[in-house]
């Protein structure tokens, strides 16, 4: 049971650190574009499909005004928060808990990649890697409750 908390915490800081580099790519790609006209982009941006520049540009990619890998910056760490308290025996029922912010999390990472898809033109590969790792975390989430 430890491994699968220690799984989950790995994964949670690694996506918040993502989460950190997408929201502070944000702010920089906007003020470039404020202080003159031009093309920025980031080390993720490998074609105009795949450019987290050009998903991070667009209005639709906001959360009530915030870059939405903001929201991230917020849930991964406590998806941390319970996964350790799971792991310390605090929490009796982190697993339940954590399938149902991970559930919530690809309903929210879901409406963003249909943005994306429909509207923007343009898919973020560091924002497919954050959903990725919540699917890993329901996954391990829902085998965990299996197991106890």
């Amino acid at each position: 049971m430890k491994k699968l908390f220690i799984a989950i915490m790995v994964l949670a800081a690694i996506a918040f650190g993502n989460a950190v580099y997408l929201t502070t790519q944000a702010y920089t790609l906007k003020a470039k574009m404020a202080e003159s006209a031009g093309t920025y982009s980031s080390f993720c941006d490998l074609n105009s499909t795949f450019s987290c520049s050009n998903v991070l540009l667009s209005p639709r990619a906001q959360f009530f005004g915030l870059p939405f890998p903001a929201v991230a910056m917020v849930v991964y760490p406590i998806i941390f928060l319970v996964a350790l308290l799971g792991y310390l025996g605090i929490c009796r029922k982190a697993f339940p808990i954590l399938a149902g912010m991970a559930v919530g999390g690809m309903c929210f990472n879901g409406y963003y990649i249909y943005q994306e898809a429909v509207y923007i033109g343009s898919f973020c590969p560091l924002c497919l890697a954050c959903s990725a790792i919540i699917v890993m975390i329901l996954g391990i989430s829902v085998y965990g409750m299996k197991q106890k």
